[in-house]
């Protein structure tokens, strides 16, 4: 590009040209020598606005002037136009070319010329927030984004993909961008963007925000087989990421329960491994990742183990009252529930049916109607469910005792002043132990009170 700029007596009007930034421009000034046909010398001389000395002189066969600013950069074109290489944007502004001949009066402005440069950028970041950037949850971050160019670039923020303006949330102001109150959800990746009709140019900045552990994947309930592993996952999110896991069994941690510490595992990524489950095992686990900072949060879910049906604390010795309805029981764990009971007296099966009056119920347990002689005997039980059977009970001898009675009775009917004591007698006797007696008032018109007596 070449603006011609001739020596003349009047000033030319002004030129104008516009060049990128990193380019090369050509500034021109032509020479036309006077009438007379002589050849003159001169000297070239380039002057920029602002500066009182010229920044460029050529005068023949001499090496140059040249300001530091333009070192390297700025040479002669043809024989008085200024060619400037690798233009920088603060290169725009005003020149002025003239020319000093050195055997001729001329007036002063007899060689003068404008020229106004233009220099166009694409924006460029002289300022941009790092890469990864922290924040403590509940607190507020500033990023901020400076950008140059030619015209001047528009800075803006935008978050996935949504360009962000003021808010509760964000406060945007000349390429400052404040997250108030950082939450979670907050996290992510911000992108500064400068752009301007020379281009544009973006920025990425994560933010991490710094906080309480957050459960992703809770643990589910299970149920096992007795005698096989049981498998618990739990898994959460934070940062700074060095987690560590608790888990509880009930209200206790299991590295703390005897039986079980020796039989569990709780791996890097928060799963709790329980081996060689027992039926005692069974219940509720919590887990609760930590990283120290904050609340740890807390997650729950129960375990159900499957194991045949036992007999729990079979007594060796049944006290039944006589000629009352007793109950011949086998005390009996299972899951899932039992679903039958097989039974003997004197080493032999019990066939119900021979017996009138003895029903077989539910939970397994022997219903007589009337306890007679014909019930005396030792007996043991054997429960069954869906997954069989873990054996015989031990036996237990059954045993009449006389029911209880009562060895003294309340009067029919007591009478006292109001706001002075009475006092009811009540005594009760029987056997393997004294019975309990309990006393219940029957509300009625005649204000009547009754007392109990029964076995513990």
């Amino acid at each position: 590009m070449v603006i011609s700029c001739r020596a003349r007596r009047a000033r030319e009007e002004p030129q104008f040209v516009t060049a990128r930034a990193g380019e090369a421009v050509v500034l021109g000034c032509e020479v036309s020598h006077p009438p007379t046909g002589s050849q003159l010398a001169y000297v070239v001389e380039w002057f920029r606005s602002g500066m009182s000395m010229p920044f460029f002189i050529s005068f023949r066969f001499y090496p140059p002037h040249v300001d530091p600013e333009y070192a390297g950069r700025a040479m002669l074109h043809g024989v008085a136009s200024l060619r400037i290489e690798q233009l920088r944007s603060e290169d725009q502004g005003w020149y002025e070319c003239r020319l000093l001949m050195l055997e001729q009066q001329y007036d002063a402005f007899y060689n003068g010329s404008w020229v106004h440069l233009t220099v166009t950028a694409p924006p460029t970041f002289t300022d941009t927030p790092p890469q990864y950037v922290e924040a403590r949850e509940g607190g507020s971050i500033t990023l901020s984004c400076t950008a140059l160019g030619n015209p001047k670039p528009v800075v803006s923020w935008l978050r996935e993909g949504e360009t962000l303006g003021d808010s509760e949330k964000y406060k945007v102001s000349d390429g400052r961008l404040t997250v108030v109150s950082v939450l979670r959800e907050d996290g992510g990746v911000y992108m500064c963007r400068a752009h301007s009709p020379q281009g544009e140019v973006v920025h990425t900045t994560r933010l991490l925000v710094q906080g309480s552990p957050h459960i992703v994947k809770p643990p589910l309930n299970i149920t096992v087989n007795i005698s096989q592993n049981a498998f618990f996952s739990c898994q959460a999110e934070a940062y700074p990421g060095n987690l560590t896991y608790i888990w509880f069994w009930e209200e206790d941690n299991v590295y703390f329960k005897n039986d079980l510490k020796l039989r569990v595992r709780i791996l890097i990524d928060g799963t709790l491994i329980i081996f060689r489950v027992k039926p005692e095992d069974a219940g509720k686990y919590t887990c609760s990742p930590s990283n120290s900072l904050g609340l740890s949060p807390t997650a729950s879910a129960y375990l159900v183990v499957q194991y045949p049906a036992r007999v729990v604390n079979m007594p060796p010795v049944m006290y039944i009252p006589k000629k009352m309805t007793g109950y011949i029981r086998c005390p009996v764990d299972a899951n899932p529930p039992v679903t039958w009971v097989k039974w003997e007296k004197n080493g032999l099966p019990l066939r119900l049916e021979k017996h009138p009056g003895w029903s077989l119920m539910k939970d397994g347990s022997i219903r007589v109607t009337e306890v007679t002689e014909d019930s005396l005997g030792t007996y043991t039980c054997m429960p069954y469910n869906l997954m069989g059977t873990s054996g015989k009970s031990p036996p237990s001898t059954l045993v009449l005792k006389d029911p209880p009675y009562f060895s003294v009775r309340p009067g029919a009917e007591y009478r006292q002043d109001a706001g002075k004591q009475l006092l009811i007698p009540c005594a009760a006797s029987g056997e393997p132990e004294p019975p309990t007696i309990t006393w219940r008032k029957i509300v009625s018109s005649s204000g009547l009170v009754s007392c109990t007596g029964r076995k513990a």
